[in-house]
């Protein structure tokens, strides 16, 4: 290997003069006097000997580190789809239904209860007369939305329950999330970061260096998102049937690039 020759350096002291001045007279006190520069020379050796050793260049590797999240929070939406003759009676027949959902949803204390609705419409509805020229209202369909999320995700079920048997009539959806992902996502992203260096010192020492220094890193870890319930159907009838909480993963990825340290033993 060649090694480059490093040039002499001239280091500058900086110091006052105490002796006495040019012409025998007694030197000025030392904040009166002048500063005098003094140039000594460091040796090439010294220089080799302090400087950092690396080798001939840089590797570059990613990794990737996964942990998995046990779910301690549940939503579930309902939707409460009512018909009317007149767009009144449709809108104040599912305000009906909305009340009798939330209060019941509500009376059942459940742990960490959440309610929102949301998403509300009003539509009307046309004949289907065949070879009808102009379509005729022949009622109006009011749908409203209403969020329930609770902190104990064993109890999915019975909140289901509890909003169909007071006339919720469809189940929009159903997920399971964490409330605090951040120890996982440190946890992923320490994962990730011991992935890479041991892939880089693999490669380092299969080319007979050592790892040197990370020179740049860059990645992150992602925050996940509820987990949705894969269901085929949900059945409209009261049946406390258990929902298992899929658990939700964090994965954090990060790209470093080490330095080639020096030649290895062997």
């Amino acid at each position: 290997m060649k090694r480059i020759t490093k040039p002499v350096l001239l280091g500058i002291a900086l110091s006052a003069c105490a002796g006495p001045s040019a012409g025998g007279q007694p030197a000025p006190p030392a904040d009166e006097s002048l500063q005098r520069f003094h140039a000594y020379e460091v040796p090439a050796e010294q220089l080799e000997q302090e400087a950092p050793v690396t080798g001939p260049g840089w590797i570059q590797v990613s990794g990737t580190g996964s942990v998995q999240v046990e779910p301690d929070h549940a939503s579930v939406t309902f939707a409460v789809e009512t018909r009317g003759g007149t767009a009144g009676a449709a809108s104040e027949a599912n305000a009906d239904v909305m009340d009798a959902v939330l209060r019941a949803i509500r009376d059942a204390g459940f742990d960490g209860l959440e309610l929102a609705t949301h998403g509300y419409s009003l539509r009307p509805e046309y004949s289907n007369v065949q070879n009808q020229r102009v379509r005729e209202v022949v009622g109006y369909v009011a749908l409203n939305n209403v969020r329930a999320t609770v902190s104990d995700v064993n109890a999915v079920g019975r909140v289901i329950d509890r909003a169909i048997a007071s006339g919720a009539n469809r189940v929009a959806g159903i997920h399971f999330f964490a409330s605090d992902t951040g120890p996982a996502r440190a946890e992923a992203m320490a994962l990730a970061v011991r992935t890479a260096r041991a892939e880089a010192q693999v490669i380092a020492e299969s080319l007979g260096y050592r790892l040197g220094e990370p020179l740049e890193v860059s990645g992150g870890a992602s925050r996940p998102g509820p987990v949705p319930y894969q269901a085929e159907a949900m059945a409209m009838r009261a049946a406390d049937t258990p929902i298992e909480a899929g658990d939700q993963t964090v994965t954090a990825t990060v790209s470093i690039r080490f330095a080639i340290g020096p030649e290895g033993a062997g």
